[in-house]
């Protein structure tokens, strides 16, 4: 059997009670006794609206909903925790006319927060390419988002190299000496933590002669290999 709202696999957590839920939308379904069908929606989850939420609610709900489908996540703890701060900060949210008319970038940038949260580093342009948004307009929203909600988390190079290095490489040495030159030059650089941990392995095999190509560090870590170029030169000239 299918779930009659959006088609996925029905899963069933109570045979006793009767009681199904969609394993893809997450709505929870009651059947009676005499197996007639469907009779009740017993919306549970809140990331699901019920009939005394306002329109307003809804559309955001909605969108979340259709944003966590297209980015294949996890009803828990990712999509459950955006609906949390959805209804908590609703009044502050649904105020904002930027976010009003954007919707969708407003809960891509969301998404992106939770994420944070969860030590799940996701990079935020591949999350707009997966929804074909505006990269720029999303990171304004969440950084406009991040002061509001109070959804502070940020990730160190290290963390990104961690992320993002071992994609490239299985070399464990390799790694520590990357880890190494990012501790040595924290209180000397700024920027973008992740471009720094690209800039660094980019240098490291650079000075060891190791074949891995700005391009390709660049494709592990979702960003440009220009930009890895520029931050492992920034990096050079601090060490020379």
């Amino acid at each position: 059997m299918k779930c009659p709202e959006c088609h996925g696999n029905l899963v069933f957590l109570n045979r006793l009670e009767g009681e199904i839920i969609c394993k893809k939308c997450g709505l929870v379904i009651s059947q009676d006794q005499t197996r007639q069908g469907f009779v009740e929606w017993t919306p549970k989850w809140l990331s699901n609206w019920s009939e005394e939420d306002s329109d307003t609610l809804r559309e955001w709900l909605t969108t979340l909903r259709t944003v966590s489908c297209q980015l294949n996540l996890p009803s828990f703890p990712y999509r459950e925790e955006a609906a949390r701060i959805i209804r908590l900060k609703k009044d502050i949210l649904f105020r904002s006319q930027r976010f009003g008319k954007n919707k969708k970038e407003a809960v891509a940038a969301l998404i992106h927060l939770v994420l944070r949260r969860y030590n799940k580093m996701r990079p935020l342009k591949e999350i707009c390419q997966t929804l074909s948004l505006d990269h720029r307009q999303v990171m304004k929203y969440t950084w406009t988002m991040r002061k509001m909600g109070n959804l502070h988390r940020t990730f160190s190079a290290k963390d990104y190299l961690g992320k993002y290095g071992w994609k490239l490489t299985s070399d464990a040495a390799l790694i520590q000496t990357v880890e190494q030159l990012l501790t040595s030059i924290r209180k000397k650089i700024s920027g973008n933590p992740m471009s720094l941990a690209a800039g660094a392995l980019y240098f490291v095999c650079k000075s060891k002669g190791i074949k891995i190509s700005k391009d390709e560090i660049g494709e592990a870590f979702c960003i440009s290999g220009r930009t890895v170029y520029s931050n492992e030169r920034r990096i050079r000239k601090l060490m020379s």
